[in-house]
């Protein structure tokens, strides 16, 4: 017996615990002291193990009721055991080597020492293990749990002893009842009963017989019944075997229609998002095609306009106009506009420098030849090479003569330039003129109603270059050039800088602003044409 209080070092030291709440236990100082005196009193008092069958396996399956006889044979068979035959092995029992005295190789043998009887918490230990081993009762218990199996175990005796007494009360009433039928049949009292010396009365046996009868009767019609029940059982379960296969052939019809749904399913998210992506692009198509037919593709390639000619930031460049007056020619020049292509001036000399003079050209060559190309024309005479700022007209095969449409910068260059560069505007001007007589002929809004050219002038305005003497001081070496004399009046040079400059210079502008007028009228004319075939050519919406 054990206690669950005061739980300390002495539990933890001795590593008891209860059985059944597994509590942690401090053993009762009267088994913490147990004399070998005690243990062996109350090993005594013990049940005996029962002791092992010594029959052998087929005994054992032998002696089993004849219900279990088929079964114990499969099982027999299965595990392959045999009746075992009768021989020197069932004379002698192997024994452990513990139990086996053990002799000393060398000597004679001793005594062996008498051992020292074990200590008090061993003692306790094995009491503990038989208890368990020869009881159903696993120990050691704590004294709540040992309460608890008192009880337990007073309830079982109560219940036990009922049983008892209602057997020994049945016993006695059994024994009664032979007692009377052997006196109403007087019979000597020989302690048992006869082969007819049956209890109960011959009323009682022919109702138990009709009973009997009866039972048979209804056990015949049950068993009919159950028969019965039994074909339907089988019809169901045929039934309900073709429902499962239905079931199983369904669920799969379901699980591929669920699979092809899914499929189609996604197909169609597919399809929808791509025909959201076509109509979006078809959407982004249309507006990039109304916003190339409103595009003016000419326009955007030569942008050609005019802006006044304001003599700023040219660094003084609009008192070197003239020499002379610097008021009149203060108003002069801003009565003046000057032609522009893509932003670029062409003339408005002296103000407007040669770099941005030449460029224009370069432009106004490049203009002139797309259109020859955009109406399918060949020049006859000329080939026009545009090269930027450095464009120039060749002669064809077989003349070998080159036009600059450029001048440099350079006063040194420009009095050997000036001429290849006046010839290469009067053949520009040939060319736009044969342009114009083929849009005649083939019957071009732009070629009716534009600006007159004759030879090389245009508007009745002169294209060739102004003289250059004009645009710069006399000099004393002029006069060998054929420019200017060194005896040449200070009055004689003024009038012929201010006619110069008021008349050559505003002469040529003009001829330029006259030329890209033609020029842009061509292209107005042109791009209203292409569009008008794209219209025409679109498809109804």
């Amino acid at each position: 017996m054990a206690t669950s209080t005061g739980v300390g070092a002495a539990s933890e030291q001795d590593g008891q615990t209860c059985q059944r709440c597994r509590q942690p236990l401090l053993l009762d100082p009267s088994i913490q002291s147990l004399t070998p005196a005690q243990h062996s009193l109350i090993t005594s008092a013990l049940p005996a193990p029962s002791p092992p069958s010594s029959l052998p396996p087929s005994a054992k399956l032998a002696s089993l009721p004849p219900s279990s006889q088929e079964a114990a044979q499969i099982w027999a068979t299965a595990n392959h055991l045999t009746p075992p035959r009768p021989g020197v092995a069932e004379s002698f029992v192997l024994l452990s080597d513990s139990v086996l005295p053990t002799s000393s190789p060398a000597g004679p043998s001793r005594s062996p020492a008498p051992s020292l009887p074990p200590a008090g918490s061993q003692l306790a230990e094995n009491l503990h293990s038989l208890l368990s081993s020869r009881t159903p009762i696993d120990h050691p218990l704590c004294t709540e749990c040992t309460t608890l199996l008192q009880s337990e175990l007073q309830k079982e005796l109560e219940e036990l002893s009922r049983e008892r007494d209602a057997y020994i009360a049945f016993e006695r009433g059994i024994l009664r009842n032979r007692e009377n039928l052997r006196a109403d049949k007087g019979k000597e009292e020989d302690g048992s009963l006869g082969e007819y010396d049956i209890e109960g009365t011959d009323d009682e046996w022919a109702a138990l017989m009709r009973r009997k009868k009866d039972l048979e009767a209804e056990e015949t019609a049950l068993r009919k019944q159950l028969e019965e029940r039994e074909k339907e059982v089988a019809a169901v379960r045929v039934e309900d075997e073709r429902a499962r296969k239905e079931e199983e052939d369904i669920s799969q019809a379901e699980e591929a229609f669920l699979l092809s749904h899914a499929a189609l399913s996604s197909e169609y998210g597919r399809k929808k998002h791509a025909l959201q992506t076509a109509k979006t692009h078809h959407l982004l198509a249309e507006s990039l095609l109304r916003h190339l037919e409103s595009a003016n593709v000419w326009n955007d390639a030569f942008h050609i306009g005019h802006v006044p000619l304001v003599a700023s930031g040219e660094g003084g460049n609009g008192s070197a106009i003239t020499s002379g007056s610097s008021s009149s020619r203060a108003s002069t020049g801003s009565s003046i506009t000057v032609g522009t292509i893509n932003g670029l001036r062409l003339g408005g000399r002296p103000t407007v420098g040669w770099e941005e003079i030449n460029a224009a050209w370069g432009l106004v060559a490049l203009c002139v030849d797309r259109i020859a190309v955009k109406v399918g024309y060949k020049f006859e005479s000329y080939k026009i090479v545009p090269m930027g700022s450095f464009s120039r007209i060749e002669d064809l095969p077989p003349g070998k003569q080159s036009y600059d449409l450029y001048v440099s910068a350079d006063i040194s260059s420009r009095l050997l330039q000036n001429r290849r560069f006046s010839n290469g505007l009067v053949a520009l001007l040939d060319c736009i003129k044969q342009l114009i007589d083929f849009g005649r002929e083939t019957d071009r809004g732009w070629a009716e109603g534009g600006p007159e050219i004759h030879k090389d002038r245009i508007s009745n305005h002169l294209i060739r270059l102004p003289g250059i003497a004009s645009a710069m001081p006399a000099l004393p070496s002029m006069s060998v050039m054929g420019f200017g004399t060194s005896s040449t009046s200070a009055k004689d040079t003024k009038d012929r800088n201010d006619r110069d400059t008021g008349t050559g210079e505003e002469q040529w502008t003009r001829a330029c602003r006259a030329v890209l007028a033609v020029l842009k009228r061509m292209l107005v004319v042109e791009s209203e044409a292409d569009r008008a075939k794209i219209i025409a050519s679109a498809p109804t919406r």
